[in-house]
């Protein structure tokens, strides 16, 4: 249809600004028609009016023009329709709508946090014994037993709580007995899991 139109056109000599002028047509909506560009063109009346004005401006039979114009709009959406993967997706993005993605956004990150939190509780306290070393032999007595964990956690020697200090350090001396002797030092925080370290001590 729209090489009808551009054909007429440029028989009579006429250019797309003067028709603009005359039917005050935009030359955008001039061009999508004799290009035949209709998605361009609005919907329903206002698309028909141009078809209809450019028509009679051109001394042309409008309402076949018309009746082409409605067969090709008609094909144009049935199209769409069997294609909707090709619809396109408009998003809004409105004050409400921004204010629950931030309020959304904020819970998430409470969630995340208190869940760290709690995760952390339960999690059984760092325990680092420096003394003794591993499969000491000594023909010492006693030894001393030192280490360090979290200043919030109990440290246990063999059943019994020692004294840790405000960063966490321990320290303790502890009878041996003749031959083997199994240390079990332990620390835990309230609610959490039990740290174990063992060490075996031989008296000679």
């Amino acid at each position: 249809m729209g090489q009808i139109f551009k054909r007429y056109r440029q028989e009579a000599g006429l250019s797309v600004e003067k028709i603009e002028n005359d039917t005050k047509i935009s030359q955008r909506m001039i061009l999508a028609v004799e290009n035949d560009n209709y998605k361009i063109l609005p919907d329903d009346l206002y698309g028909r009016n141009i078809i209809k004005t450019y028509a009679q401006y051109l001394s042309l039979d409008y309402n076949r023009l018309l009746k082409i114009y409605d067969e090709i709009r008609r094909k144009l959406t049935v199209g769409h329709e069997k294609n909707p993967g090709k619809k396109e997706m408009r998003v809004y993005l409105t004050p409400q709508r921004v204010r629950n993605i931030v309020i959304l956004g904020v819970v998430l990150i409470l969630l995340i946090y208190f869940s760290f939190q709690i995760w952390q509780i339960y999690q059984p306290p760092r325990l680092n014994v420096f003394q003794p070393e591993k499969n000491l032999i000594t023909d010492q007595s006693f030894i001393e037993v030192s280490g360090k964990t979290e200043k919030e956690a109990r440290v246990f020697i063999n059943g019994k709580e020692v004294f840790i200090d405000t960063q966490g350090n321990f320290k303790a001396d502890l009878d041996l007995q003749k031959g083997m002797n199994l240390l079990k030092i332990s620390a835990m925080k309230k609610h959490s899991q039990e740290s174990v370290v063992y060490r075996e001590v031989l008296v000679q």
